[in-house]
């Protein structure tokens, strides 16, 4: 298997998560597009409130291969 830099970060490869830039909370106007819900700031739906990236868990990077 081989690492590939993960583009679904905030910036590829940062590790952020890219629905709230990586501070785990997501503000009104975003938190609206994103689920419809209430204003005000809560937690990021996307990660969870932890701001990593869910694809790559905050790694920046992701398997790529599988056993040979």
């Amino acid at each position: 298997m081989s690492a590939h830099i993960c583009i679904d970060c905030d910036s590829p490869g940062d590790g952020n998560c890219s629905a709230c830039r990586g501070s785990g909370r997501i503000g009104t106007e975003n938190f609206l597009r994103a689920s419809g819900g209430d204003s005000g700031e809560t937690s990021c739906p996307s990660c969870g409130g932890s701001g990593l990236c869910p694809k790559c868990e905050g790694s920046g990077e992701i398997e790529i291969g599988g056993e040979g």
